[in-house]
């Protein structure tokens, strides 16, 4: 089969070919020269799929004869003609030429025309490569460039002819076809450097991002407070009582979350499409899904996995553990249950040896079945003994019994050594000599690749289709939804059941509820040696504090819940940072609380925590808070692009009702409208999905995969919130290159609070003037909206810091 770069230059032969057979002068009128020569150019000889070219689209007052790539438009072509000859200069042949000597001229009048026709509509919709064809003749150059030169002042890669295409065809194809545009050669070809933004002020600190300092007090509570709120859940005499009083139940919709009820409420609902498997909630409003535990019975005898699906941090683990202790532990007193953590190590390279010799270790220490103990392995092969004694090598038991004692030794000894195989037969074996029903769960995959995932399914598959077990497997809902239509689970039926996450408030509040109980009532946890207690009125104080606000501070509740976006692992996270960080005053706080029995913790002082962490500086890097207005090129709109994306994604998802997902075209065509290009977006994009500001996922819906981007809570809030605080601002300017010299002398490594307002206050000048390049009309979001939020709360600090200087 030869390939598409082959086929593209037989297809050029054969566009050769018939255009000398058929030639008829200029007779042919625009539509007929795209009809018989520019759609075979583009389609059958550069490659262009037919499902990526858009006709006649609208641009301004005029229109775009050609919007090439899916779902960004790649490239734009002019189309003209036959009879528009473009009159190069004599001896100006295939290769690069400064534009400006190609138009000059009445003769250069032509080509000047279309070259200025499509770069207007280039940079209107801003996509960079463009170019002009008569059907014959094709121009390329960059028609929307951000180096501040104009286009027409550039230089264009010309093939003058058909037959100087055919010449030259690689030189076409790595500049016009498909993926040469895709992999942006043209910008090399015609000597475009693209120039990169300017540096960030954290590019010229010495010590960025710095470690911030610790007090004794605030050292004592960061490690104290980790104690008492995440490894109080691992503690097994504590276990049923953190169960019961901590469990917060699955589903309930945050009341804090800044999407709507309806993206929150279909959560999970790509897996219900239309031949997608059988799906249901794990909790109701009555509590746990009955079909689960009778499903538990039954699929054993079904040979088939029961999948719990869960984005990470939803607590899968929590209810695994609620589970088994707690909602079905009569159940489970009368089963052997197996608890695989794939979470627990970082070195797997064998998953399935991983689950055999965790599955023999649990046996030996949780029920006292070792099963290579010698007594226990013939139990276990009593079957293969008699075999064994009956055949031919048995007879030695009478001629040489030393000898029958070695080889059925090492009859044995091959049997233990296939671990998979022993480990089967002892689990058959328990199972038919204690009558107990077999569970095993696979646990925590979830934080690994989606190729670990879909092995683990495949192991939890074949554990159910030949083990005497039921088995649980936890995954992704996005690896599960994928794999299952066209991966590795696509040939596989599964019982499903989803867990969506708890409400951060309530799990919070129970969580510290419950640290507190037990600093109260013994002043030590129940592993501790008898001798050692916690002696820490500074960490009960600080949880009293947090329990308080944990009730009733809704801004406080709002941050965590949004920024946590259902992760409450995170959230969890989030608490146990602002416990003893070294960028908030512990001991003010704490005074403050002895004194009036209260403290309402400000929304910029756990925000702080969360920018900073334990570094002096923001570092994108580390901090769980995206940065916004960062910009890939020296573009100064690019500082709005992506609050312009969360928020067109939030409208348009919250809109059109479809579980709040967006085609990938639909926000390429917006943001390209607005001037932005394929890798400003694209760049957007992608860090927006590791931000976790967007979800992605592809839609199978009766065709071929399309990508598709849902906001989330951390994406809504950050963009409504979080960029009108003088607190977001004062962090992200060190990590934001300014597109404006004058403004960057401006911005400098300020310290004292007083110089901190001020260069806020002069970074969100600069900001006002980018917003006045962007075109204001009927946008989702608006900086100027933002950037009077933003004033009030400069002025509301900048009092505090120095009030006559901000006294108006």
């Amino acid at each position: 089969m030869s390939s598409i770069y082959d086929s593209g230059k037989s297809a050029l032969d054969e566009l050769i070919e018939w255009a000398e057979a058929n030639a008829v002068g200029d007779k042919r009128n625009e539509a007929t020269t795209r009809l018989h020569l520019i759609d075979k150019l583009l389609i059958d000889v550069l490659r262009w799929p037919r499902a990526s070219i858009r006709a006649e689209e609208k641009a301004g007052t005029g229109w775009i004869d050609y919007a090439l790539g899916s779902p960004a438009t790649q490239l734009i072509v002019e189309a003209k003609r036959e009879g528009v000859h473009f009159d190069l200069p004599a001896g100006v042949g295939t290769g690069v030429h400064k534009i400006e000597n190609l138009i000059l001229g009445d003769k250069g009048k032509s080509l000047r025309e279309a070259l200025t026709q499509v770069a207007e509509y280039a940079a209107r919709n801003g996509v960079a490569p463009a170019g002009v064809t008569n059907g014959h003749q094709l121009v390329l150059f960059i028609a929307a460039r951000m180096d501040g030169v104009p286009p027409l002042k550039g230089r264009a890669l010309v093939f003058p002819s058909l037959a100087d295409m055919r010449t030259d065809f690689r030189l076409l194809w790595d500049n016009a076809s498909a993926s040469g545009v895709d992999s942006k050669t043209l910008h090399s070809t015609v000597s475009l450097l693209e120039a990169p933004p300017p540096e960030p002020l954290s590019m010229h600190l010495v010590n960025y991002p710095g470690s911030k300092r610790r007090n004794s007090l605030q050292s004592g509570l960061d490690i104290l407070g980790e104690l008492f709120l995440e490894d109080v859940t691992r503690l097994e005499e504590l276990r049923k009582d953190f169960l019961r009083e901590c469990y917060a139940s699955s589903g309930a919709l945050s009341q804090y979350a800044e999407v709507s009820k309806q993206i929150l409420r279909t959560r999970y609902a790509l897996l219900n499409e239309e031949d997608g498997p059988d799906v249901s909630p794990i909790e109701g409003r009555k509590g746990l899904n009955q079909n689960l535990t009778q499903d538990m019975l039954a699929a054993a005898a079904a040979r088939r996995p029961i999948v719990l699906l869960g984005d990470v941090g939803v607590g899968k683990t929590t209810f695994i553990q609620r589970l088994v202790h707690v909602d079905a532990e009569e159940l489970f007193d009368k089963a052997i249950s197996l608890y695989i953590d794939f979470g627990s190590s970082t070195t797997l390279t064998r998953i399935d040896s991983h689950v055999v010799e965790e599955s023999i270790r649990q046996l030996r220490e949780n029920y006292d079945a070792d099963i290579e103990d010698a007594s226990f392995v013939e139990a276990v092969h009593h079957g293969a003994l008699n075999r064994f004694e009956r055949g031919v090598v048995g007879r030695l038991k009478e001629i040489d019994p030393m000898a029958y004692e070695k080889e059925k030794i090492n009859l044995l000894r091959r049997a233990v050594e296939d671990r998979a195989g022993h480990l089967k037969a002892s689990l058959e074996h328990l199972r038919s000599n204690w009558r107990r029903q077999l569970v095993i769960f696979l646990d925590n995959i979830d934080q690994r690749s989606s190729e670990d995932q879909e092995q683990v399914f495949l192991i939890a598959n074949e554990l159910a289709q030949t083990w005497p077990a039921t088995v649980f497997v936890t995954l992704r809902p996005e690896t599960f939804y994928r794999s299952s239509r066209s991966g590795t689970l696509s040939g596989y039926q599964a019982r499903v059941f989803t867990i969506a996450p708890p409400r951060a408030d309530v799990m919070l509040q129970r969580r510290v509820d419950f640290a507190l109980g037990q600093l109260r009532a013994t002043g030590r946890l129940g592993s501790f040696p008898a001798n050692v207690t916690v002696d820490s009125d500074s960490l009960e104080a600080f949880l009293e504090i947090l329990a308080e606000n944990f009730r009733s501070n809704d801004s406080l509740l709002s941050l965590i819940d949004n920024l946590a976006g259902g992760n409450m692992r995170l959230a969890l996270r989030f608490v146990t940072g602002f416990i003893g960080s070294g960028h908030i005053d512990t001991a003010k706080m704490i005074r403050i609380f002895h004194e009036s029995g209260r403290y309402a913790i400000p929304l910029h002082e756990f925000l702080r925590a969360l920018l900073f962490g334990d570094g002096v500086y923001y570092d994108p890097q580390s901090s769980p808070i995206a940065n916004l207005f960062r910009i890939s090129q020296p573009d100064g709109r690019e500082h709005f692009l992506m609050p312009l994306i969360l928020s067109q994604a939030q409208i348009l998802g919250e809109r059109v009702g479809d579980e709040g997902y967006v085609s990938a075209e639909s926000l390429y065509e917006f943001t390209q409208n607005l001037g932005f290009d394929v890798e400003q977006v694209a760049n957007a994009l992608d860090y927006a999905v590791e931000k976790r500001l967007l979800d992605t996922a592809p839609r199978h819906s009766g065709e071929a995969p399309r990508l598709h981007y849902r906001i989330t809570t951390v994406g809504a809030y950050t963009t409504r919130v979080l960029l009108a605080y003088f607190a977001y601002v004062d962090a992200m300017l060190v990590d934001t290159p300014i597109v404006d010299e004058q403004y960057r002398k401006l911005i400098k490594d300020d310290h004292t609070l007083p110089e901190r307002v001020t260069r806020s206050e002069y970074f969100r000048i600069y900001l006002d003037r980018q917003w006045s390049k962007v075109k204001d009309s009927g946008l989702p979001w608006r900086w100027s909206e933002t950037s009077e939020k933003l004033s009030a709360d400069i002025r509301r600090v900048g009092r505090k810091a120095d009030p006559q200087a901000w006294n108006y």
